[in-house]
């Protein structure tokens, strides 16, 4: 190909209109197109004399040498990709080719139209591939470390990209590793690829400041997914065993059933805390579609001294059934030693439709309605009244023999209040719907068809803000005040006791007490006054100034000593610990989850080095001159610590995820499948969209022809579903 003279010349320009002349002015990357003798056209890009590669020129490494030709490329307005390569025995490169990314013929695939059997969709895929000749070749220097440019090919057969379009060029498109992780931090907030992209655009100040496209997003979790793929229970297995073995009090259990993961059950330091001083009652409700293989998870959940929910520790099941719950309930005891007081778990959901058929018309009765609620959440009835109550309601309204209220009946002594009246239930008096809105939590975070370890890490998320939420709430009761109502001694202290929540529980009774008790009596000892309080219980409904008169014959009291020594206070044995202030320490609240005690704060430096600058940036925001100054002043470290420095040597895709994933596959891991043929009640037809009638009629149309036995036509149908067999 020769070059033709400057006549021949013609500089690639836009037409536009008089009105975007400034535009015009404005436009780089402007390239000499050129066109050679036999009619074909190739352009030259038009930079910088001391940026264009040279032959014969040296280099101090081989990563200078692609580090020249990468920025070239980049100002030249293409891209680049890495070509044929030798290296020596030690894995030295000593020839690289690095080459236009539009090198190389374009594939096209040959299908026979014609071929009825073809029914196979065909992608489109546009191709870049145009056969462009554009090249260098560095090769090493005998005899050292140095490479030098052999040989330089300028000239495109292509356009090139103007400076305004080089955010889509594919080495600008590249994602860094700063930016992958922000979208597997995101994938763990219920957050996908494509809002992870507008909220990434948003943060940078839009799409084409730094970044890639939506499809690279998508194309970052796709290949973090096919990484994790069927090593997914042995990649979690071996991250919990290596956090089992570097924490001693971290426990996880788990089972393996035909060399498939079958059963999981884990819980931390923390949650070990919180069961030890909240673990009274504890609340058991299963919850469905959390991860890919559809394992029933399975929190124990109970209710903190600010009575929110808190989560003691989760398994995975496979299979929901009697030896399922057997083995993680065995596990569950083992890590916790000790039994709770009362467990709350909802009925088995076989029952619900036998329930709705056979109480249907009970239930939409507003008298029975009425009158079994009283009989069952009347916290006063002793067991032998509920008995009575109940026996007196079925013969009431005719419903003795109903079979489902007969077994309900045999189990009373499992939900019935009556019968652990004198058990405190912590706010989970009736039903599981407090440990249901738990569940909620962790399955509005969780992205549905999540790996294993990905609910992992998700549930490790929303773990740490709800712990989080237990820091604020402390703090913010350790600042301020409540306001109080009552004249009574009593009250201030009840606050300093009491988390904020239980003490306007208090200062209900408090008050209350001022129209349902009276002073009996005073005595002194000791410089210690004891005072007698009764309660009304019947007709007292008004009292004289004076000691009233007290006829136990006629009235009932309860009474209760409460004793002044400096101040009024409530006695310590009626204060349940459950309900104090600061019952979890704060450090164990913010501890964050890790696979070691020494890699907890392994990130917090950059952490705080993200947080410092949009700090100053934010401070600085306001000053154009002060701001222009700070980014000076960071630029002048980019240089120092960047720009000047040799290039580390960047880890590589495998390092990157197993540093993402919190553990790294040696020979030795266990051999463990992923879980599969899981069907649990809940878990649905995920996946299985009901297909309309014209989608059926496409697919049947769709199909090979065959010839009926019945009609003797070529035809979609066969003798059993042939239209002719009903005329027949």
């Amino acid at each position: 190909m020769q070059k033709t003279n400057l006549s021949s010349m013609i500089m690639r320009q836009i037409t536009i209109d008089d009105d975007n002349h400034e535009f015009q002015k404005e436009q780089s990357h402007v390239t000499h197109d050129y066109v050679s003798p036999g009619g074909s056209s190739y352009w030259i890009p038009v930079v910088s004399d001391n940026i264009k590669p040279k032959i014969n020129s040296i280099f101090d490494s081989y990563t200078a040498a692609l580090s020249m030709y990468y920025n070239y490329a980049s100002l030249a307005g293409f891209d680049v990709t890495l070509g044929p390569f030798r290296t020596t025995e030690s894995s030295i490169t000593t020839q690289r080719h690095l080459l236009c990314n539009r090198e190389g013929k374009p594939t096209t695939a040959k299908v026979d139209t014609l071929d009825p059997q073809h029914n196979k969709i065909q992608r489109r895929k546009d191709s870049f591939r145009c056969e462009c000749k554009a090249k260098i070749v560095v090769i090493l220097v005998h005899g050292t470390n140095k490479y030098n440019v052999a040989e330089f090919v300028e000239q495109h057969n292509h356009k090139l990209f103007g400076k305004d379009n080089m955010f889509l060029s594919r080495t600008k498109r590249k994602l860094d590793y700063s930016q992958e992780i922000f979208i597997h931090n995101l994938s763990k907030q219920n957050i996908g690829a494509s809002r992870a992209h507008r909220l990434y655009s948003g943060l940078q100040g839009g799409s084409d400041i730094r970044g890639g496209l939506v499809s690279d997003f998508k194309n970052s979790t796709r290949n973090f997914n096919s990484y994790i793929g069927a090593r997914d229970a042995k990649f979690l297995v071996v991250k919990m065993l290596e956090r089992k073995k570097n924490i001693p009090s971290f426990s996880f259990d788990f089972r393996v059933v035909e060399k498939k993961l079958n059963s999981i059950f884990w819980a931390d330091e923390t949650a070990k805390y919180n069961y030890n001083a909240f673990g009274d009652v504890v609340s058991l409700d299963a919850t469905f579609s959390m991860n890919k293989y559809d394992m029933i998870f399975v929190p124990f959940t109970g209710i903190d001294n600010h009575k929110k929910c808190v989560t003691f520790g989760a398994g995975l099941l496979s299979r929901e059934d009697a030896s399922s719950y057997s083995w993680l309930l065995r596990a569950f005891l083992k890590s916790f030693k000790k039994q709770p007081t009362l467990v709350l778990t909802d009925q088995d959901p076989a029952l619900n439709k036998a329930v709705n058929e056979i109480t249907s018309q009970l239930a939409t009765n507003s008298a029975f309605r009425k009158r079994f609620h009283s009989i069952i959440w009347n916290s006063k009835l002793e067991p032998h009244d509920f008995e009575k109550e109940w026996k007196s309601c079925l013969n009431e309204f005719n419903i003795s023999n109903n079979k489902w209220l007969q077994e309900m009946y045999g189990l009373r002594r499992r939900w019935v209040p009556a019968f652990f009246k004198d058990i405190p239930m912590s706010g989970l008096m009736r039903t599981t719907s407090l440990s249901e809105g738990q569940n909620w939590s962790f399955q509005n975070n969780t992205l549905t068809g999540s790996y294993l370890l990905m609910f992992m890490m998700t549930f490790e998320g929303v773990m740490e803000r709800k712990r989080h939420n237990q820091v604020v709430n402390d703090f913010n009761i350790a600042t301020t005040l409540p306001r109080f109502i009552t004249s009574s001694p009593i009250e201030p202290h009840a606050s300093k006791v009491y988390t904020r929540k239980i003490f306007y529980q208090v200062q209900k009774e408090i008050l209350d007490s001022d129209n349902t008790c009276f002073q009996m009596s005073v005595t002194s000892n000791n410089c210690v006054d004891t005072i007698i309080v009764l309660e009304k219980q019947k007709n007292i409904t008004t009292r004289q100034p004076s000691s009233p008169v007290v006829d136990d014959k006629l009235e009932e009291y309860y009474y209760d000593r409460l004793t002044e020594d400096t101040q009024y206070i409530i006695p310590e044995e009626y204060i349940i610990r459950r309900w104090r202030r600061d019952v979890v320490p704060t450090e164990l609240l913010k501890r964050r989850f890790s696979n070691s005690l020494l890699d907890s704060n392994s990130d917090m430096t950059a952490i705080e080095f993200f947080s410092n600058v949009d700090r100053c940036v934010s401070f600085l925001s306001h000053d154009a001159s002060k701001l222009k100054s700070y980014l000076e002043e960071l630029n002048k470290l980019k240089k120092k610590f960047v720009d000047d420095c040799p290039a580390p040597k960047m880890p590589s895709r495998e390092s990157f995820y197993n540093h993402i994933i919190g553990v790294e596959l040696t020979n030795d891991a266990p051999d463990i499948d992923n879980p599969s043929d899981i069907r649990n009640k809940g878990t649905g037809s995920r996946g299985k969209r009901l297909k309309t009638k014209k989608e059926m009629l496409e697919k049947v149309c769709s199909m090979p022809k065959r010839k009926c036995a019945l009609c003797k036509h070529m035809a979609n149908h066969g003798k059993r579903n042939c239209p002719f067999k009903k005329r027949v």
